[in-house]
């Protein structure tokens, strides 16, 4: 759309009876055929069409690097609300996410265990969903093996938002072995990275005393 366009519509549609206003029959006209590319911009996109278009600009290969890491930091900012979080699986975005764990591309494969760790937290349809795609023995992998300590951090996000007050989750921690993983952590990984692995240990430990 062109910023004359969305201009031309304000004049049409905010003019009152005592300005120069065309007449009814070419307002109408003009509401008719205004772009739906200019209806989108004074109203905005439905979450799901952005959402859907964030992952398109992610998988598409003539997106840059930079376009990729700001698509995905978008659909992070979509799902922060719980809706849009629980409308990935209607929406088939929940494989393509977890695809992208193994991008060769490390800040794709983090801001997908990004999207992943806020979609899940404290969000029992999400988690269901993330569950359903196998996503916690996809994430323990991350953890697990990859070399970029970004991603595995993220990875370790990812995990404890879909562990944590779920009981489920921490079921699956169980039969996924990790536990291992998370001590491997410990000893293989970053400062950073074992406190963080420290914190949700003590934070699974405390949610178990309290039951």
């Amino acid at each position: 759309f062109t910023m004359d366009a969305l201009l031309k519509w304000a004049i049409l549609n905010g003019a009152t009876i005592n300005e120069d206003a065309p007449n009814k029959d070419t307002s109408e006209a003009s509401r008719q055929k205004l772009d739906p590319a200019v209806i989108d911009a004074i109203l905005g996109k439905p979450a799901s069409v952005q959402m859907a278009e964030c992952m398109d600009a992610v998988e598409h290969s003539e997106t840059p690097l930079e376009g990729r890491e700001i698509a995905l930091d978008d659909l992070e900012m979509l799902v922060e609300n719980i809706d849009n979080a629980s409308n990935l699986e209607p929406l088939g975005l929940w494989p393509r996410v977890l695809k992208l764990y193994a991008d060769p591309e490390p800040s794709v494969r983090t801001g997908a265990l990004w999207v992943s760790g806020t979609a899940v937290q404290h969000n029992p349809a999400a988690q269901k969903a993330f569950s359903s795609h196998n996503g916690l023995a996809a994430a323990l992998s991350v953890l697990e093996e990859d070399r970029d300590m970004s991603t595995k951090t993220k990875a370790l996000y990812c995990v404890s938002s879909f562990v944590r007050s779920n009981v489920q989750g921490l079921t699956e921690l169980v039969g996924n072995d990790g536990f291992s993983v998370l001590l491997k952590a410990i000893r293989d990984g970053s400062n950073a990275l074992r406190q963080k692995v420290f914190f949700l240990l003590r934070s699974l430990i405390d949610e178990a005393l309290d039951e």
